[in-house]
């Protein structure tokens, strides 16, 4: 029998949920669950605080520093207990999605799952095997949902997938629009094809940098507007930057405010386009 699972409104009306009553239980040791007034069982009926008992006890407790650590470490073991269960499990259960149900839909369940593990969403004081259970977490939610939205594009006779890029193919082009002093910059890339983030030797993805390919001159200090499109993947990446170093064929700029969710999209990127064989 699954736990159940509840949503919890505050005084200005803000819902999380839906959560079982163990997160609840961390989440309030670790002090983040301090202004709960309404509870709902099925996310559209609320009743006060008072009238559910089971969270009034736990929601009650007096909290230690002991019990917040020990929160994200057991935390920590639900989070890969939860992973490891769902490794050979079907999407539609993962998401709790009926089988033959819309984008929309598939979008809607994704979206409220993989909010409670996006890594920058978590405080300071998080340990670091949290951080990566979660980013695990998030990156496995991530791979899936891909998956999904490849079943919506594909036709009903689709082709198999082209072989990987070939290392002789030209890099990704940037559309690339001025804008007074700054750049817009849309940049597509292709799956297998990991050359923006390698390409600069000495400025690459682990220093947040990406190369640019272009014929245009552009000038070091140059702020910019990145939009970064990943083929197969599920939303694109914002982020604004600067111009770090212009020569022939390009450029490479500096990521001035990726967080660790864009991060681990990046990490998991390259990764696989550079595993290819």
């Amino acid at each position: 029998m699954s736990e159940t699972e509840y949503w919890l409104a505050d005084s200005e009306a803000r819902v999380l949920g839906p959560i079982g009553l163990e997160v609840i239980r961390n989440l309030h040791v670790r002090g983040k669950l301090t202004d709960v007034r309404a509870v709902s069982s099925d996310g559209k009926k609320f009743v006060p605080l008072r009238e559910v008992p089971e969270l009034l006890k736990v929601l009650s407790t007096p909290v230690t520093a002991n019990d917040a650590t020990r929160a994200q470490i057991e935390t920590t073991a639900q989070i890969r207990d939860w992973l490891a269960s769902i490794h050979d499990r079907p999407s539609t259960e993962v998401f709790k999605v009926l089988p033959g149900s819309s984008r929309d839909t598939w979008r809607a369940a994704f979206f409220a799952l993989v909010f409670r593990y996006v890594p920058g969403r978590l405080p300071p004081d998080t340990t670091q095997e949290l951080r990566l259970a979660c980013e695990d977490a998030f990156l496995a939610l991530s791979e899936r949902m891909v998956e999904v939205e490849r079943q919506f594009r594909a036709p009903a006779s689709s082709p198999p997938a082209p072989p990987p890029l070939p290392a002789a193919d030209p890099p990704p082009s940037a559309r690339i629009t001025h804008r007074g002093q700054s750049l817009s910059v849309q940049l597509s890339l292709r799956a297998g094809d990991a050359r923006p983030f390698t390409q600069d030797m000495e400025h690459n993805w682990q220093t947040d940098a990406l190369f640019i390919h272009t014929h245009e001159r552009v000038v070091p200090g140059t702020q910019v507007e990145l939009v970064l499109s990943f083929e197969g993947h599920v939303t694109q990446l914002h982020a604004a930057g600067r111009v770090m170093a212009a020569r022939v064929g390009g450029f490479t700029t500096r990521l001035l405010n990726l967080g660790e969710a864009e991060r681990a999209v990046i990490r998991t990127w390259v990764a696989r386009a550079t595993t290819r064989s």
